[in-house]
């Protein structure tokens, strides 16, 4: 082994190696979010009141409870009437659930496509700054030595404010 392969051999480790710490301090950020949002307290007032037995309340107030509901479309609200989240099914066969932050901007979109599933972060202005999964956002690279890497089918893409890639893997 020649101290050139030894030291491509060496790059690709630390390459590898970067690109695990990197899965790692995503996966820790994502974990510790939803712990985080799991333990946030409610805002304002209680609008709700409080839960009674079926038995108690009087048989008009009481609603029927359907097994299923079908839709094409269904919109979550918040209490002035924004929409907040919204699901969506296409006739290409994709389904979509897009989440919106106060002022009405889709800020998370949660898709499953015929290229497979994804979920897409995005900034304030709507620009994407992060997949997971199935991305046509970055296309397939041709290296200076003429090795072309295909696009994988899923991967994790991390952007930029401006749109630049900044990390791709695999």
């Amino acid at each position: 082994m020649t101290d050139l392969e030894l030291s491509r051999r060496l790059q690709t480790l630390e390459d590898r190696l970067r690109r695990i710490k990197v899965l790692a301090l995503i996966a820790c950020i994502g974990i510790a979010a939803l712990i985080l949002m799991g333990q946030a307290p409610l805002p304002g007032p209680r609008l709700r009141p409080p839960i009674r037995q079926v038995d108690e309340l009087p048989a008009r107030a009481r609603q029927t409870v359907e097994n299923e509901v079908r839709a094409r479309h269904i919109i979550l609200v918040d209490d002035k009437g924004k929409e907040r989240a919204s699901l969506v099914s296409d006739n290409a066969g994709s389904v979509f659930l897009v989440m919106s932050d106060r002022v009405g901007k889709a800020r998370v979109n949660l898709s499953v496509s015929n290229d497979g599933p994804a979920l897409t972060f995005l900034d304030p202005s709507g620009q994407a700054r992060a997949i997971l999964g199935s991305t046509t956002a970055v296309p397939s690279h041709v290296y200076d030595n003429g090795i072309v890497e295909l696009a994988p089918p899923s991967s994790i893409v991390l952007f930029d404010s401006k749109g630049k890639l900044l990390f791709r893997t695999p």
